[in-house]
């Protein structure tokens, strides 16, 4: 009986320990991030599309996982699809994204296997399809959902005449068609462009029974992140409007240098008006000045005649007569005459 006990202790251990590693093996989880698919012996049996706790026979099943949630692709510098004609012949560059989900992961595995494969068909699903649909539209169709006035404006309405070079520059900036009747317009045609895609993302190649076989994804949103002229148109005509504007300056700077002379010349007509007054003036008032100043003199000149003669005679011989003085007089002279005139101051004081 020990000998039994002694046994049976290290087989129940063991027999626990192998109900406990087959029960962890039969046993995975699902989170709420993830769909999951049951394959026995390498072929697809089940699909586990619900987050939770679930079982599988051990060393016969396996799990594979997918990513429930939307996965999302953008074209990058080598994806970018260039070159692209419109309807109305403008090369344009277009970048593309998408974002996509996986529907059914049995039928995704059955077909696409993984999420490399299926991201591939993407990108060639959304090439194709926004190739397909913009070569059948004008550009004002693809850049523009309604044909509603604009309300933008390049400043543009009074500019000169310019070169037929410069001209076309302008066209460029406008050819969006501002002009233009929208007839569909880029709401539609993006619809347009998502319908196309999800119809070849539904369906893959054929199986075995000669049938499409679904892919077991979708495509939820299809956009355009950037529309654009190739390099080479956006080149020459960023050399056109450069041309232009060039000219537009150069027109501007002769008008400034024009109205500049106009001014310079009307401030010194009328510097020199003002000056010219100003000099007319000053001559008036300076002759008004004169003529009072001379008609004083000569009104002084008529009060005091006599007088005024008679002292400036007596100036004149003050200045010229000294004790050294001799003068020859003769009998018809003024000033014999005046020394004849004077009495003698003796003469005069006897006398009194």
């Amino acid at each position: 009986m020990a000998a039994n006990n002694s046994i049976k202790g290290p087989v129940a251990v063991v027999i626990g320990i192998l109900v406990l590693i087959v029960t962890y093996n039969s046993m995975f989880m699902v989170n709420e991030r993830e769909l999951a698919v049951l394959l026995e012996f390498g072929r697809p049996v089940r699909n586990v599309t619900e987050p939770g706790l679930y079982f599988k026979t051990p060393l016969i099943q396996e799990v594979r996982r997918f990513p429930r949630t939307r996965q999302f692709w953008a074209s990058g510098a080598n994806d970018v699809l260039v070159d692209l004609p419109t309807k109305d012949g403008k090369k344009i560059e277009i970048a593309i994204w998408a974002i996509w989900r996986i529907t059914d992961p049995e039928q995704f595995l059955r077909v696409m296997r993984t999420v490399g494969n299926a991201e591939q068909q993407v990108r060639q699903r959304v090439r194709a399809g926004v190739r397909d649909v913009i070569t059948t539209y004008d550009l004002a169709e693809v850049v523009r959902s309604t044909d509603r006035e604009l309300t933008y404006s390049f400043g543009l309405e009074d500019l000169p005449k310019v070169e037929a070079d410069a001209q076309d520059a302008i066209d460029d900036l406008s050819q969006v068609g501002e002009q233009a009747r929208i007839l569909v317009g880029r709401e539609k045609i993006m619809a347009e462009i998502q319908e196309r895609i999800k119809s070849q993302l539904a369906v893959g190649e054929k199986g075995d029974d000669n049938r499409l076989l679904d892919r077991g994804i979708e495509l939820v949103d299809v956009g355009v992140s950037n529309i654009g002229f190739v390099q080479s148109v956006r080149q020459a005509s960023f050399e056109r409007l450069t041309a232009f504007m060039e000219a537009i300056a150069a027109k501007y700077i002769n008008e400034g240098e024009q109205r500049k002379q106009e001014i310079v010349n009307e401030s010194e007509a009328k510097a020199e008006k003002i000056r010219g007054e100003g000099e007319e003036q000053s001559k008036r008032l300076r002759g008004e000045v004169e003529a009072e100043i001379i008609e004083l003199y000569a009104n002084a000149i008529r009060e005091t005649g006599d007088f005024y003669n008679f002292q400036r005679t007596l100036e004149v011989y003050e200045k010229s007569l000294d004790s050294d003085t001799r003068l020859i007089l003769t009998t018809d002279s003024d000033l014999l005459r005046m020394l004849k005139e004077v009495s003698p101051p003796a003469a005069d004081s006897a006398s009194q």
